[in-house]
């Protein structure tokens, strides 16, 4: 290495995949990574397939020995490695959610972020059935829809059902820690872990060019790994285990050969009209590049139309404007024809990427071109984000890991973290619609509080960027209390008067009937309920609605009988008295008198037999001689003057409010006492 060249200086990524690894070393010069140094070495046995780590131990071998050539070359001890995972590793999933709006409300960003945030954690719970700890990379919508329709944009609509179609993909955690453990096998300490996409588009799709909706595919041994740009960012990633190897086995059986042999005639087709190789029975063969041509093409026919799929599906079922492909299968023959076929886009918008398109890199070997191109990617990201493979920030005093795979924001945080979306849009309380004498009414339930998400202090909302170390704090959203409407809010004016019927003070106060029922005034109304509410002020209402025996009985006040009309003041004494005409045309039929007195003497002694326990201001009783009892039938166990008025009558059953009339029932607890 270079005199000039500092050890801390130098970059080394790996690329390791399913048939290869390739080992670059670099240092960044005039804003520009400088190639000083590479090496690629075929995996001696089959150690990976699709991609995935099958031995760690041969693994690490060749890792080893990739180190130690590189290392001998530039005169100096690595020991700090970029390295990419691969696509085969991300589970991606496309789920569905819908959310109910209230109130026919107007749906704004915030709503269709929690709507999106839904089904991220829906597709994330989905996943963790059958995987460990999960890191969400990225999800694209596919589709909004708005009360079963589907529609471009949410924003600004009413409606009172919204759903939202995403494809979400994940990395198992445990694909991070497998890797890992082969760096650690050969001394490496990883100090840059990005996924082999977003490392591909780094280096072929470069910021200013994101803005563009292309597609990005690795086609390598095990897998095609896919990335799709738009709007100034990675949208979407994904692969197809459909790549190099399956081309290889069909030659293998078709030519009656082993693999490696079957990969020598594969990369022969280009270079040789005539391929000659030896078969597994130690025969001579002779095949055209034509004739294995004719041989794969149904593969490739195949592996064009998966990759052509996964691009649909993680493009929101869209064309891409362009598609780049890059890695060995770039140059399988046809591939190029098939894939601008399935995605109806012109032969000339489907292009392969190499070295030379990278305008960050400066490479002294272009013989690895679209092979060496994802390596590139994984130097440049290093570049960025040096040290970091996964930022750490605080939500709600909790540390939370995220995957470096893009500029983050709260929403990724809140995925991350496990944060139910639910808790950031609040429901309000639910209204009680009822009838009050007669008129329709509504008791409204009290409006919902929105979450409020703070960045270091700050305000902001669930699309604000986050970096390494920031403090989120949330405070969640509160749903609104339901209507709990009483009937003494209702009540215009709330009275009582006191006054004395026979010696004994009556309260009179308003009146309720729910549903044609007598309800105490701290009722509670529910959904449909007809409610009457009425001022109880003349005789005729008292005796109505507060005193049960009003059949046989005159009223009177200073001598004079009372009509109905009567209008009830503070204080009255009020006298009934038994109507005598009544009871005389009762007597004059004996018959009909004997018989009532014998079915009235089977009633009391029946009556007799009746016993409640109950207790009265702290003190327990037991009441006898009657079927049934009403409240006044207390001041016949307890003294208390009714004689006079010593302030406000308060008579509770249970703790609420209750009447002379008010029914008792065995353990009832009754406060009866005189209130100044």
């Amino acid at each position: 290495m270079g005199e000039n060249n500092n050890i801390q200086d130098v970059i080394f990524a790996l690329d390791i995949g399913t048939r290869s690894i390739l080992g670059t070393v670099g240092i960044v010069k005039d804003k520009k990574f400088h190639v000083i140094e590479e090496m690629y070495l075929e995996h001696k046995e089959r150690a990976m397939v699709d991609g995935q780590i099958h031995d760690i131990n041969l693994v690490a071998e060749s890792v080893r020995e990739i180190k130690f050539k590189l290392e001998e070359k530039l005169n100096i001890k690595l020991s700090q490695v970029s390295i990419a995972a691969a696509g085969r590793f991300l589970k991606t999933l496309t789920v569905k959610e819908n959310l109910k709006i209230e109130d026919n409300s107007e749906i704004d960003k915030d709503l269709i972020r929690s709507l999106e945030l839904t089904a991220i954690k829906s597709a994330e719970n989905e996943v963790t059935k059958y995987e460990g700890e999960l890191y969400c990379v990225g999800y694209s919508v596919i589709n909004y829809y708005l009360n079963g329709y589907i529609i471009s944009n949410l924003l600004g609509h009413k409606g009172e059902e919204i759903a939202a179609e995403i494809i979400a993909t994940f990395l198992p955690r445990s694909v991070v820690d497998s890797i890992y453990s082969v760096m650690n096998k050969v001394n490496l300490k990883v100090v840059s872990l990005t996924l082999e996409p977003i490392a591909a588009m780094e280096a072929v799709i470069p910021q200013k060019l994101r803005l563009l909706n292309l597609a990005l595919v690795d086609i390598g041994a095990g897998t095609s790994d896919i990335a799709i740009s738009s709007k100034e960012t990675i949208s979407a990633y994904g692969m197809v285990s459909l790549a190099g190897d399956e081309i290889t086995e069909t030659i293998a059986q078709n030519c009656l050969v082993d693999f490696n042999t079957a990969e020598e005639i594969k990369k022969s087709i280009d270079k040789c009209q005539v391929i000659k190789y030896i078969d597994v029975l130690g025969l001579e063969n002779e095949i055209t590049s034509e004739e294995v041509k004719n041989i794969i093409e149904p593969v490739i026919n195949n592996i064009s139309e998966e990759i052509s799929k996964k691009i649909l599906e993680l493009n929101g079922g869209k064309n891409p404007s362009a598609v780049f492909l890059v890695g060995g299968g770039a140059y399988t023959p046809g591939i190029k024809k098939y894939i601008g076929e399935k995605l109806k886009l012109p032969e000339q918008r489907i292009a392969i990427k190499g070295r030379n398109s990278v305008e960050a890199c400066v490479c002294k070997n272009e013989n690895l071109d679209a092979i060496g191109v994802t390596v590139l990617g994984i130097a440049l990201i290093s570049i960025k984000n040096l040290g970091h493979d996964f930022i750490d920030v605080i939500l709600n005093g909790n540390i939370v890991s995220l995957f470096r795979s893009k500029q983050h924001t709260i929403m990724d945080v809140m995925v991350q973290g496990g944060i139910n979306p639910k808790l950031l849009i609040g429901k309000n309380g639910k209204n009680i619609r009822f009838k009050l004498n007669g008129i329709s009414r509504v008791a409204f339930g009290t409006l919902a509080t929105n979450a409020e998400i703070k960045l270091d202090g700050k305000i902001v909302n669930i699309d604000s960027e986050i970096n390494e170390g920031q403090n989120i704090d949330i405070v969640f959203a509160k749903d609104g209390l339901d209507a709990s409407p009483k009937v003494k809010d209702y009540i215009k004016k709330l009275y009582s008067i006191d006054f004395y019927l026979n010696d004994i003070v009556y309260t009179i106060e308003p009146i309720a009937l729910i549903n044609g029922e007598k309800a105490s005034i701290q009722e509670g109304i529910k959904e449909g309920d007809n409610v009457e509410i009425i001022n109880v002020e003349t005789l005729g209402d008292f005796k109505k609605y507060m005193d049960d025996e009003t059949l046989n009985y005159k009223y009177y006040l200073k001598g004079e009988e009372l009509k109905d009309n009567y209008i009830i003041k503070e204080g009255d004494r009020i006298y009934k008295v038994e109507n005598e005409k009544i009871n005389r045309e009762a007597l004059k039929n004996k018959d009909l008198n004997k018989e009532c007195a014998i079915t009235k003497e089977k009633d009391l002694n029946k009556d007799l037999n009746e016993e409640i326990n109950i207790k009265i201001n702290g003190q327990d009783f037991s009441l006898k001689g009657k079927k049934k009892y009403v409240f006044v039938d207390i001041f016949n166990y307890i003294e208390m003057d009714l004689t006079q008025i010593h302030g406000k009558l308060v008579l509770k059953l249970n703790g609420e409010e209750a009447s002379y009339n008010t029914k008792l029932k065995n353990g009832d607890i009754i406060e009866a006492r005189w209130e100044n």
